[in-house]
């Protein structure tokens, strides 16, 4: 959703949470990056991205980061980077309030960014539709999954589901019927470095194609081929993520979690990302909301940050 002030020069972008759905490490690269395929989709949780002209000089205010200096905020780094390839200097104010938590394998920062970028765009295409493939470019140096965001945040959205390839910055866009899931965010916070320097290439057993995006690991396939099915039974028994293991067996609650979601009737349970949020796959909304239930009184010794129920797409958790 975008709103724009036109007196004010104002617009607002919600920046959209994902999960993976399927993450497959295919080998770490020789600039240390990993290539990847991934199956990613937007959930109904995000940060509201706020742009405003002003005078002259960038300026971001995040008041759930005021410990973060905002030269390192991807926001940030992402307005200074467009500004530079687009040869401009516009004077803009940049305020970002949090809903995805930090540290949770939910892209936040990268969605942030993506939604400023898109943001920068209007303002200088006024309002026109998004140069996207100018925008992929620059977001992709900013972080491997803004090109994701950018079709997302995008209003209206340009796509609500990819498989995306290389290190996450290629997109092959979905179009995916939605899902209801319970998603439980722990308090501990994970690093997306850390988390990829646990990948053990030996722990795992792929069969692997060469040629087509989503040949390169056949798990992959299944899980696109369930995703596009609209059942959430077929899609809980072909979910996966090849950096889970090495996570959970630092954070033991990782673990924890994804059992008291199986025991409390989810189909299927997954961290997303480098974690260390793990999401719970339902039939329907009145299942998630009893799963979510039974979750919180099975799970109250936890240390746990976030229990919610989400649907997947763009648009929050609207019918």
């Amino acid at each position: 959703m975008t709103r724009f002030d036109p007196e004010r020069k104002i617009i607002e972008y919600r920046a959209y949470a994902k999960i993976n759905l399927a993450l497959s490490v295919l080998g770490k690269r020789a600039d240390g990056y990993h290539d990847i395929v991934t199956v990613m989709v937007p959930v109904g949780i995000f940060d509201v991205v706020t742009l405003e002209r002003q005078p002259e000089g960038l300026s971001v205010f995040c008041p759930d980061l005021l410990d973060l200096p905002q030269e390192n905020n991807l926001a940030y780094k992402a307005a200074r980077a467009l500004m530079s390839k687009a040869g401009i200097d516009l004077g803009i104010k940049i305020e970002i309030q949090k809903n995805i938590p930090p540290g949770s394998g939910m892209g936040g920062g990268s969605s942030d960014a993506a939604a400023t970028l898109l943001g920068i765009d209007w303002f200088l295409r006024k309002g026109a539709d998004p140069d996207l493939g100018f925008l992929m470019e620059v977001g992709a140096h900013i972080g491997a999954d803004v090109p994701f965001f950018l079709g997302c945040n995008s209003h209206p959205p340009i796509w609500e589901g990819a498989i995306c390839t290389g290190i996450g910055d290629k997109v092959e866009p979905l179009s995916p019927p939605r899902y209801w899931l319970v998603l439980v965010v722990p308090e501990v916070q994970v690093s997306t470095r850390w988390a990829y320097s646990l990948w053990n290439p030996g722990s795992y057993h792929q069969e692997k194609t060469a040629g087509e995006s989503r040949g390169t690991d056949l798990r992959v396939r299944a899980t696109v081929d369930a995703l596009l099915s609209g059942d959430p039974e077929h899609l809980a028994r072909t979910t996966f993520n090849d950096l889970e293991k090495g996570v959970a067996s630092f954070h033991e609650e990782i673990t924890r979690i994804k059992e008291k979601l199986l025991s409390s009737g989810a189909l299927a349970a997954c961290m997303t990302g480098s974690g260390s949020a793990v999401y719970g796959i339902c039939r329907s909304f009145e299942h998630a909301t009893l799963v979510r239930e039974r979750f919180s009184l099975a799970a109250a010794d936890l240390p746990i940050k976030v229990v919610t129920v989400v649907r997947t797409g763009v648009g929050g958790n609207e019918d």
